[in-house]
């Protein structure tokens, strides 16, 4: 039988996946475009957090710990996918054509974003999840200003990558 510390672990840990999953599952799908694929980075970060949670002394908010953890895993097996996958990608269907729906754009967003440099792909989903500047200094390690620099480089990049979709038609 466990201990009342472990007991009290597994409720955390039980509550902090119910309330990031969809979070954490945003930053899988932006990572990757295969659905289990996806679902194995889930997986991992899943059990780092699982591991994680014993040593969280509660310095950083819990978001922000959380998000740091994830992160890690997801630039760690982000490359592991990409040594492993130096093939060419097959082609995939052009979908911007007259009439393009919210859900196409949505994935072409999600597209172009999986299309940047690990780290700026971090960057932009940490963003997107509402983080601050500072709380993305807390989770990447580097300043509030460097971020603020290199999401506006990502910023310009998404954009040039959107614009010929926009363009076609």
């Amino acid at each position: 039988m466990g201990s009342p510390r472990q007991a009290s672990l597994d409720v955390r840990y039980q509550q902090l996946l119910e309330a990031y999953a969809s979070a954490l599952r945003r930053l899988c799908a932006a990572c990757l475009t295969d659905q289990a694929d996806r679902q194995d980075l889930f997986q991992e970060i899943a059990l780092a957090l699982w591991k994680a949670l014993p040593r969280y002394r509660g310095e950083a908010s819990e978001r922000t710990w959380l998000y740091r953890v994830a992160h890690n895993v997801a630039l760690t097996y982000s490359g592991r996918r990409r040594r492993k996958d130096r093939l060419e990608r097959p082609l995939e269907e052009m979908a911007a054509e007259p009439g393009v729906t919210e859900g196409q754009r949505h994935r072409e967003l999600l597209e172009a974003v999986q299309q940047l440099p690990s780290f700026d792909k971090q960057l932009a989903l940490l963003y997107l999840e509402g983080l601050t500047g500072r709380e993305m200094e807390e989770v990447t390690g580097i300043s509030a200003n460097n971020v603020a620099v290199r999401l506006s480089r990502v910023r310009q990049r998404l954009a040039a990558s959107l614009r010929p979709k926009e363009v076609r038609r």
